[in-house]
């Protein structure tokens, strides 16, 4: 799940700068030590990562956020080829920096073909595989520009080493190995942490540099355009009884309740902050202390009623709208088990009917199940 959509310019703190710093020279001792040991083959990383934290530490703000994890991704791997090629039977150390920089190549792929799609990860549907297969593509198309800037460089630079055809074969298998295991790693856990830390910190923070919080707006709007269906509701608030001014617990039976019967169903997304009509009104984020503190609610509303198991499922952001209003937008994937809405010590089973969450009890429910179960199973 994904609470903490920022939906004003972050600014990078004290600590994190002295991190980038702290990263920055290391990176540079390291590509330094690489090439008078004749190992050049990491700085084609190196290079536009060390400008990219340079631009961050000397910028009041931002300009690209370099996720922390993929530098230190990099750091390691790094780290490990010139361990290898210095201690003697480090030949093991140089396998795993091979695989790591095959996770970084692939990783910096996801990020490259977000770029390209020119939407957040898990905003819109994707085909994972398809997602996976190119990002792979990518990640062995700069592996292979990498090699042949290490060939240039050793003829420019007699103290630089070209590695043997069978050295580089196997540093080509380690390669591909690690890219298809983020690429596996992506297809059955696009929620991991090691994608929230990287491919996902990297367009959040960047989501303005890279247009995709104009984007994100706007298919804010082709959805309220469109209407409620069986895969989208519209709800105005998240605890708030417009009628009233108060809180009112019925509002946040009504917004768990759809997203239980999405995840009983295909799938869907609620917009919280949209009225029935589809007109853009703004979440009640006035009756919270702060965005986090909205956010955190959310959070403890789905854990508490629906449960943590299914946290992997749902996906919420907040999103600034025109005039200061915010939508969550709620992205829920359809649940391998029944989910139920408990409310106290009762459990209710919603699907999706049409543009309503229907609630089902008895045979009716016994019958959905096993009929879902029925089409899981041949469709497998």
């Amino acid at each position: 799940m994904d609470p903490d959509g920022a939906v004003t310019e972050i600014s990078t703190s004290k600590s994190t700068l002295a991190t980038y710093a702290i990263l920055l020279v290391t990176t540079v001792i390291l590509a330094a030590l690489g090439l008078v040991l004749g190992d050049s083959g990491d700085l084609i990383l190196t290079v536009p990562v060390s400008v990219l934290l340079l631009i961050t530490i000397v910028s009041e703000r931002h300009t690209v956020h370099v996720p922390t994890l993929t530098v230190i991704m990099i750091w390691i791997s790094m780290l490990l080829s010139i361990c290898g090629r210095v201690v003697f039977g480090g030949k093991i150390l140089v396998v795993i920096a091979d695989l790591l920089t095959g996770m970084n190549l692939a990783l910096i792929g996801l990020i490259v073909v977000f770029i390209l799609l020119k939407k957040m990860p898990g905003v819109r549907d994707e085909n994972p595989p398809i997602v996976s297969v190119i990002a792979i593509c990518v990640a062995m198309a700069v592996f292979m520009l990498m090699t042949m800037l290490r060939y240039a460089a050793s003829k420019l630079m007699h103290t630089i080493m070209v590695p043997e055809v069978s050295v580089l074969i196997e540093s080509m298998v380690a390669v591909v190995i690690g890219a298809g295991m983020i690429g596996v790693l992506f297809i059955k856990y696009s929620d991991h942490r090691i994608f929230k830390y990287t491919l996902n910190d990297f367009f959040e923070n960047n989501s303005g540099v890279l247009g995709i919080k104009e984007r994100e707006k706007q298919d804010i709007l082709d959805m309220t355009s469109n209407g409620e269906s069986d895969k989208l509701e519209f709800k105005s608030t998240i605890r708030t009884n417009l009628a009233t001014g108060e809180v009112d617990k019925r509002m946040e039976k009504a917004v768990l309740k759809t997203m239980v019967a999405f995840l009983n169903t295909d799938g869907g997304t609620l917009l919280i902050g949209v009225s029935d009509d589809g007109e853009v009104c703004g979440v009640d984020i006035e009756s919270f202390e702060s965005l986090d503190k909205m956010n955190l609610h959310l959070t403890n509303m789905i854990s508490s009623a629906i449960g943590n198991g299914n946290i992997p499922y749902i996906n919420f952001k907040a999103i600034e709208m025109d005039e200061g209003k915010i939508v969550v937008r709620v992205r829920c994937s359809p649940a391998t088990k029944a989910v139920f809405l408990k409310e106290g010590k009762v459990e209710q089973f919603y699907v999706r009917s049409g543009p309503s969450s229907v609630e089902l009890t008895g045979m009716n429910l016994v019958n959905y199940v096993n009929n879902r179960n029925r089409k899981k199973w041949l469709k497998n």
